[in-house]
């Protein structure tokens, strides 16, 4: 038998988020479905015919607590079946989801991660680097407030039309010969710079305008008093905002966590940005019981620990290589499409297909994983997900 299983404890958010997945997948799966929950921490009623309650260890807290259900799931579970856990969070979208079970290979199966293992670090562990950077956004953005008249632009037709002068500076700094030919051009321009048939840069000004209608379009930013306000200096050839340090104050990816593994559970992680799995979607049957028990263990060691954070995707890194896993087979992205709020080459079509590359690849999604923004009225992408829920 193939079966589906959520865990869920806590709050009434966590609760609600839960339904309305809960409610999807029933309407498109053929298959059982399972509630794995404790029950004494719930702030409200599970509305499901089938929930199985653990007593969870009472000095864990309501996170830790699912995470305990998660990865010592194989523990609470009838042996002999098939199993996918599905975090709360992810969606079914049609009825091909059932066909998830085909691609189940031995000892588990997991989906890849949106990020590698660099970037996912500071998010991981307690190493200081996201509060750095935390820090430093805030400086900057206290700065470019004050200095960026771009900022204070709400007209939506102008920031249209940003998006688009934007995109074409996006594909420049990735052509090198053309980005040569056009700085040349800019430099040798008198007064007005004509970018292409839509954008002219007015030097006397310094603001990007519409051709077709002279209206400004995004004003050029007062680089020097950010700079004077921030302690950043701006790289005008790779357009970066850097730190003392010479660093990217955007990039946040750092080593830490590889150090972590090492150090925790003497688990070498041998390609330190590998591409690591996502812990919302997995297979398992009866051969995984070893690999989850070694998670499990794992997870639980680190929540005694004050430089890990309370996740469950770092020790199931060090569980994967630990067992050889990280050439492994992982699921495609149609099973597990991960929507990144703020990732630029996110799209979608009312035909159910996904990119998170602007288009040069895509994906007909059964089941998309909604992270962050959950319930954004504001954003197409979450619209579209509820109203396919309601009709």
């Amino acid at each position: 038998m193939n079966i589906f299983v959520f865990v869920v404890c806590g709050s009434k958010e966590h609760l609600d988020t839960l339904h309305f997945s809960l409610g999807k997948l029933k309407r498109y799966s053929q298959n059982k479905i399972v509630v794995l929950t404790d029950k004494t921490r719930n702030e409200s009623e599970i509305n499901h015919d089938d929930v199985i309650h653990v007593d969870t260890p009472k000095e864990l807290d309501h996170h830790q607590a699912s995470i305990y259900l998660k990865t010592a799931i194989h523990k609470f579970l009838p042996l002999g079946q098939t199993y996918c856990y599905l975090d709360t969070d992810v969606v079914a979208l049609n009825a091909e989801v059932d066909a998830i079970f085909d691609e189940y290979q031995e000892p588990i199966t997991f989906a890849p991660d949106h990020c590698k293992t660099l970037d996912f670090s500071p998010y991981a562990v307690n190493c200081g680097c996201k509060e750095r950077s935390d820090k430093n956004i805030e400086i900057f953005e206290r700065a470019s407030l004050k200095h960026d008249r771009n900022r204070k632009i709400e007209d939506a037709k102008i920031i249209e039309k940003q998006k688009k002068l934007q995109h074409y500076f996006d594909v420049l700094k990735n052509d090198w010969p053309r980005k040569i030919v056009t700085a040349l051009r800019y430099f040798l321009a008198p007064k007005i710079f004509n970018l292409n048939e839509d954008f002219y840069f007015d030097k006397t000004q310094r603001v990007w305008k519409d051709s077709k209608t002279n209206e400004n379009i995004l004003y050029e930013v007062d680089i020097k008093k950010i700079e004077e306000e921030s302690g950043f200096k701006y790289n005008k050839w790779t357009q970066k905002w850097l730190d003392k340090d010479r660093k990217d104050i955007w990039d946040l990816h750092c080593s830490h966590l590889n150090e972590y593994i090492q150090n925790s559970f003497n688990i070498k992680v041998a390609s330190p940005n590998w591409q690591h799995w996502n812990g919302g979607v997995f297979l398992f049957d009866d051969k995984s019981t070893d690999f989850l028990n070694a998670w499990h263990e794992k997870t639980l060691h680190a929540f005694a620990l004050k430089e890990w954070k309370t996740r469950d995707q770092g020790t199931l890194i060090a569980s994967a290589w630990q067992f050889g896993l990280q050439n492994h087979k992982t699921l495609s992205k149609k099973w597990n499409f991960i929507a990144d709020f703020n990732k630029k080459g996110l799209n979608f079509n009312d035909e159910g297909y996904f990119s998170d590359d602007a288009w040069k690849t895509k994906y007909k999604a059964s089941f998309v994983h909604i992270y962050h923004h959950w319930g954004d009225e504001n954003w197409s992408l979450w619209k579209w997900v509820k109203n396919k829920a309601s009709n």
